[in-house]
């Protein structure tokens, strides 16, 4: 059995933009308060722009919890998780032009 190497091998998504074409989500959890929030990754795509990093690192500076914020605690305590898509959410998506 032999195994064709495109050009979407390796597999990366470590920018909102592979993000957004892969049609994957992305979520926070603030550690500190338990709240959670499902990411829009098309408009995180528009205010933050494609080639902002979606890894941890790269997303700590920009999101924050609101909740803790307001309440005075340390609101960077979070942790972000990545989402496949399975084939029947797919149905109907496509990427933004």
């Amino acid at each position: 059995m032999e195994i064709a190497i495109g050009k979407e091998f390796p597999f990366v998504e470590d920018t909102l933009g592979k993000k957004l074409a892969a049609g994957t989500g992305l979520s926070v959890y603030c550690l500190t308060c338990r709240r959670t929030a499902l990411f829009d990754v098309a408009e995180l795509v528009k205010r933050l722009g494609p080639d902002h990093s979606c890894m941890h690192w790269g997303l700590i500076n920009v999101i924050y919890c609101h909740e803790c914020r307001a309440a005075g605690r340390g609101d960077r305590n979070l942790q972000f998780t990545n989402h496949a898509l399975t084939p029947e959410q797919r149905k109907g998506w496509t990427p933004c032009p």
